[in-house]
């Protein structure tokens, strides 16, 4: 009732932090909210984030989505494969990888996503104090400066990487008109019929992450050829 009544007076306020580092499946930082924090993230993605974004999202995107995950991204990228190469016979896989992608998380660009879809102006003013919970006083007394980087450990941060990608997905299948396109959270591959097609998507999107997102594409990238089958959501594809 007293987190209630916070919420519905505009009192609530999003409490601090505490840090551990995990070392599988790499070293990453986690910053663990406060229990009475965790609920309410809990309480906006379930109630809010899904009903104004899923329905929004590309259907071959697969991470932390009910009735998808790993396994289907798999198996959908193994009978694509199959599909092109019988199509095809040869071509290429372009596969991309965010740098550092929760980390280099715009705050401010992702809030001006949010607002393009919800008008609600409390559900807004919750959100930005989610949002900005991990800033500095000096980061949020600065409207200039540059304001990255979401809290791994936060259930919201996963839908939040979602819909910040989803930017790039909707360019891809729809200004690019790439069909063979597939997304696990930051992790992401494309089938094209030929090397050219493959690097000038690259460049594209190259330009877009830049220019949209202020996100780079780490040394992970590259493009093969398809007899060297894939290795995405860490099954072998071939």
């Amino acid at each position: 009732m007293w987190l209630y009544e916070q919420l519905k007076t505009g009192n609530y306020r999003h409490g601090g932090y505490s840090t551990f580092y995990v070392t599988e499946p790499k070293l990453r930082r986690i910053e663990k909210s406060k229990y009475i924090d965790r609920i309410v993230h809990r309480w906006v993605v379930d109630n809010f984030l899904k009903e104004y974004f899923e329905k929004s999202f590309i259907f071959h995107t697969y991470a932390c989505i009910k009735n998808r995950g790993m396994h289907k991204a798999s198996l959908d990228v193994q009978n694509t494969m199959r599909h092109c190469k019988r199509t095809w016979n040869d071509y290429y896989i372009l596969k991309m990888d965010i740098r550092k992608y929760f980390d280099n998380i715009d705050k401010d660009i992702l809030f001006q996503i949010l607002k393009r879809k919800i008008t609600d102006k409390k559900l807004l003013w919750l959100l930005k104090e989610i949002i900005y919970s991990n800033c500095t006083k000096e980061e949020l007394e600065n409207p200039l400066g540059k304001r990255k980087g979401l809290p791994i450990g936060n259930y919201t941060s996963q839908t939040f990487a979602n819909i910040y990608l989803n930017e790039l997905d909707q360019y891809i299948k729809h200004s690019l008109k790439m069909k063979y396109y597939f997304r696990y959270l930051d992790d992401m591959i494309i089938l094209a019929k030929t090397k050219k097609e493959a690097k000038i998507c690259l460049k594209k999107i190259k330009k877009f992450l830049k220019f949209h997102l202020e996100l780079e594409l780490n040394e992970k990238t590259q493009i093969f050829k398809n007899k060297q089958g894939v290795n995405f959501c860490r099954i072998q594809n071939k």
